[in-house]
């Protein structure tokens, strides 16, 4: 969790003074994931454990430290396999939560009201474009190159709830202009990007 520099950008890290060397502690364990999968042969591994960023901000899509699980998988086909595994991951921890955690899910409910979550099998899968569709059925302005407000992905998450009956979905095909340099254009279409998002209640 100490190491020589930030492992990846769009975040701030904890520096420290390591026996007079500068250190940080870890955003991700993405660099040693991506060494063990490329120089192992292993075509699957993760971790789950401590994350550290420093990010000043009080929201619920920012914490400065949180268990995280990462994962690193080899694609064979199409990243659809990512998609897919993630499908099965999920469902098969709501379903666990759901199964074997009824008492504390109770526990929380009666301080923290809450409605049970709501998925599908498959998990529901909208490109960027649907979901700007969404909107703008809705009376919301949203062009399907423009990146979505908080706001607007929260009216989203509502409104597939309202439609499609379910709080967790994918979406697909973001416009390249709004994802990170690194992420793979979409080859039938060089202004969409082959990235997507998860969302659970528009967030």
């Amino acid at each position: 969790k100490l190491i020589g520099g930030a492992s990846e950008g769009g975040s701030d890290v904890f520096t420290l003074n390591y026996f007079g060397q500068p250190a940080c502690l870890a955003m991700s364990p993405q660099l040693h994931k991506q060494m063990t999968a490329a120089c192992s042969g292993f075509e699957r591994v993760f971790e789950v454990g401590p994350v550290f960023r420093a990010e000043n901000s009080n929201t619920r899509r920012h914490l400065c430290e949180f268990t995280g699980l990462d994962l690193e998988m080899a694609i064979h086909e199409h990243y659809d396999e990512v998609l897919n595994l993630m499908s099965e991951m999920f469902i098969y921890i709501f379903d666990g939560i759901n199964d074997r955690c009824k008492n504390e899910l109770e526990r929380v409910r009666e301080q923290h009201p809450f409605q049970n979550l709501e998925y599908l099998r498959p998990t529901l899968r909208l490109t960027f474009a649907e979901g700007c569709a969404l909107l703008r059925e809705a009376g919301i302005e949203q062009d399907d190159y423009e990146d979505l407000s908080t706001e607007k992905e929260k009216k989203l998450g509502d409104i597939v709830k309202q439609k499609y009956g379910t709080d967790f979905y994918f979406m697909d095909k973001y416009p390249l202009s709004v994802r990170p340099f690194y992420t793979m254009p979409c080859p039938e279409n060089p202004k969409l990007s082959n990235s997507y998002d998860f969302f659970i209640r528009g967030q």
